[in-house]
This record gives C-alpha cells, sequence and structure tokens, in this order.
C-alpha cells in the first residue's frame, strides 16, 4: 500500500550551490555522498518523514534517467517519490494502467558508520516521468534512510503538497486513482491560473493540474517551455506563510503553508 511522499528530487548544476542555497533559505542540509553512476546528492529531511534530495553529476552521465531533465530541460523539481509497503503489488496497479514503470532494482549504501541501508525502487519513463511518482520500499527499516536532523529555522515540519503541470488531467488521474484507490477532488490553482483534481496520499497531497483555457498563465508557461512536470512542491511550517522567487531556490517553485 502507498503510505505517502517519500522524497522528491531537486536537479542541480552545482552541488555546493544548491547546499549553500537552501541553507540560506533556512533548510537543515545534510551532505550526502556519490554513486557510482556518477551522480551525487545532499538531503533535507523533515519531522513528517519525507525529505528532499538534491541531485548532481560528479562526472558525465547521459544514460543516467535524469541527466537529460537537468541538462536539456532546465533541472528544478524533476521527480518525486512515493513509499509503500508492497511495491510489487503496487507497480502491478500502475503497469495494469500502462505505466511505464521500468524495473524493480535493488538499491543501497554504505553510512559512515558501516550501516548498509537498502531499498527496492523503479524508475518510471516516456512520457509518464515525473507526472506519475517512481515508488520505493525499505528493506532495512525506513528510519535508518531518513536523515536524523529535522528541524530547520524556517519552521519547515514536512511536505505538504505537490502540484504536477499536465494538458490532461484525466489520464494520470486515471491511473492514481487505481493506484491509490481514492477518486481525486476538484480544485482550482488560481496562482498559476489553472485546475484539475487533488488526491490525498497519506499526509501529503498530489494536485494533477492543467491551465484554465481563459488563462495564459504560470502553468501554460511552464508546459511551453517542456519543464518536468512536477510545477510546485508546498511545505507544512510552523512559521510564516511565503513564496520563494525560483530564482532564489534554483529553479523550483516553493510556498511555505
Amino acid at each position: 500500500m502507498i503510505t505517502g511522499i517519500d522524497h522528491i528530487v531537486i536537479a542541480v548544476h552545482s552541488l555546493e550551490r544548491a547546499i549553500s542555497t537552501y541553507r540560506g533559505l533556512g533548510f537543515s542540509v545534510v551532505e550526502g555522498g556519490r554513486h557510482p553512476y556518477g551522480s551525487c546528492n545532499a538531503l533535507i529531511g523533515f519531522a513528517d518523514g519525507s525529505y528532499i534530495e538534491l541531485l548532481s553529476f560528479y562526472e558525465d552521465s547521459p544514460a543516467h534517467p535524469w541527466w537529460a531533465l537537468l541538462h536539456e530541460r532546465g533541472g528544478g523539481l524533476i521527480d518525486f517519490c512515493l513509499a509503500t509497503d508492497d511495491i510489487r503489488s503496487d507497480l502491478d496497479a500502475l503497469r495494469a494502467q500502462g505505466v511505464d514503470c521500468g524495473e524493480l532494482s535493488e538499491g543501497g549504501h554504505a553510512r559512515p558508520d558501516g550501516y548498509q541501508v537498502r531499498w527496492l525502487n523503479n524508475k518510471v519513463g516516456g512520457s509518464w516521468q515525473g507526472l506519475i511518482p517512481f515508488l520505493i520500499e525499505d528493506v532495512t527499516p525506513r528510519d535508518e534512510r531518513l536523515p536524523t536532523e529535522r528541524e530547520h529555522a524556517n519552521g519547515v515540519t514536512g511536505i505538504h503538497s505537490i502540484a504536477l503541470a499536465t494538458y490532461d488531467v484525466g489520464r494520470p488521474a486515471t491511473v492514481m486513482a487505481a493506484a491509490l484507490g481514492v477518486e481525486g477532488v476538484a480544485m482550482t490553482y488560481d496562482v498559476a491560473g489553472g485546475s484539475g483534481l487533488r488526491f490525498t496520499v497519506g499526509e501529503h497531497a498530489l494536485d494533477y493540474m492543467a491551465p484554465s483555457r481563459a488563462v495564459d498563465g504560470p502553468l501554460a508557461a511552464h508546459l511551453a517551455g517542456n519543464r518536468p512536470a512536477p510545477y510546485v512542491v508546498g511545505f507544512a511550517t510552523t512559521g510564516p506563510a511565503q513564496r520563494f522567487d525560483p530564482a532564489d531556490t534554483e529553479g523550483v517553485r516553493i510556498e511555505l503553508v
């Protein structure tokens, strides 16, 4: 069963600069490490158990599924992952809807203390990438995979919602209704000039948004620019509500709510 948003992926050209940027925004950033397939990361963990992965590349890796999203489509908020306790069953549900889910693979890494963290995950391909989440199931206890530092100067306690940009809300909505066992609830997102459906996923929400016909707004511009499907991420905070300019966040639309 899918239990909630596990993490979001923000692709950046300079990991060092992104770490500095997000610390300047009031986030506690934990430096990660290098992966054998050319990428490197840093993590921002939250009290609700979700986290941000800041991802970059230390060497050319054009075969990596996120390489082109950074170098050809501008990076920023490129993907997101949902946590599950039965990944095989949930992948079957997505595949039954025609989603290119990729193969299930084993992942893991050794922490500095020698503990071997292990998980199962997949990648979503084709036109579904970034619109339909990839999934992860922990083999070792989930808490062992997450950053231990989960308090932030800006008061953020977790992910509130992710809005996904699409011209056709019905297509991904049908997939997610089948995967989650719930129907989406109609909603509008006036700031971006869009409307669509919200799916509640544990403590979080997924909003599938299409541009309103009469509005030539930010959501329409995002789609016209061939940007990755994730449009904006909202974070729950104990501090003041605010919006950050993408120019100040490595290209990510962020709202604190």
